[in-house]
């Protein structure tokens, strides 16, 4: 009876220090940043991560500045559809931005649409040692009923900006409407500028390709002279498929320097327009 008795008093006394030390734990996780007056790691958002934005549309951050003098922050979106079946013309965006630490006050942000597929947003009053800052965006079609449903319904898209050096521009300030217009152009012509690049890339290695076959095809031609007949079709065939994958690749130059032609077509509207603003 003794050993009984012992055995449960060191079951209960087992049960009460694993309680105790639960809870203990429990309290300095929920605790801490209270008494340290510290907060948790928000991850920071990334420049050119593209997000779902509806089922045919994803959102990216491709700027973020902050000029801690005029307590100014800058936060650029690009759009781009995955899909044409849905016009992004017919989506607005609400901004909601918030202090994570301090007081839960909204603040100010106004919206500069450049086009539809890039807005502008510039928060307000952000002082020195601000933190972190939560920025919700929250999608809606302007005229839902044209849609063939609302896949934008309850969605939001939420992000955090912390802090940091790397974001600080000391020129940065609130700009006419035109100056993000042009902004906008020379961001696109940045692109249009990587594209261009790409497809230059392209068109060398399929003429590098071309070259390479073709002196294979010279070499099977060769060796022709001295093969059976059997042997002979076998490389034969296999002349004609190198022909085949020669003639690919030669489409390809084409549809290549079309695009070229397309982009810098596309370059020189884009500098037309930003002359006209």
């Amino acid at each position: 009876m003794k050993q009984l008795g012992r055995k449960k008093m060191n079951l209960t006394t087992l049960y009460s220090f694993t309680l105790g030390g639960f809870i203990l734990g429990f309290a300095v996780i929920i605790l801490s940043p209270m008494v340290t007056g510290s907060t948790y790691d928000y991850a920071e958002a990334k420049l050119n991560e593209y997000q779902t934005l509806s089922n045919n549309a994803q959102i990216a951050l491709v700027k973020k500045e902050y000029n801690p003098e005029k307590e100014l922050m800058r936060l650029d979106f690009s759009i781009k559809e995955t899909k044409n079946e849905t016009s992004v013309s017919d989506i607005q965006y609400d901004i909601e931005s918030r202090y994570i630490k301090g007081p839960k006050t909204t603040l100010k942000t106004e919206i500069i649409q450049t086009s539809d597929t890039y807005f502008v947003s510039l928060i307000e009053g952000i002082p020195q040692e601000f933190g972190v800052v939560s920025t919700s965006i929250t999608p809606k079609y302007v005229h839902p009923e044209l849609q063939k449903y609302d896949d934008l319904k309850d969605r939001n898209i939420k992000l955090y900006i912390n802090e940091s050096e790397k974001i600080i521009t000391p020129s940065l300030k609130k700009e006419s409407e035109k100056d993000y217009q042009r902004e906008y152009i020379d961001f696109q012509q940045s692109d249009l500028k990587k594209e261009l690049a790409l497809t230059q890339t392209a068109i060398k290695n399929s003429q590098l390709a071309i070259k390479e076959t073709k002196k294979k095809i010279s070499e099977l031609e060769m060796d022709m002279q001295y093969q059976t007949e059997d042997e002979k079709f076998e490389s034969q065939n296999e002349i004609n498929s190198f022909q085949t994958s020669i003639q690919n690749q030669e489409n390809e130059i084409q549809k290549n320097e079309q695009k070229i032609e397309s982009l810098n077509q596309k370059m020189q509207l884009l500098n037309e327009k930003r002359n006209t603003l």
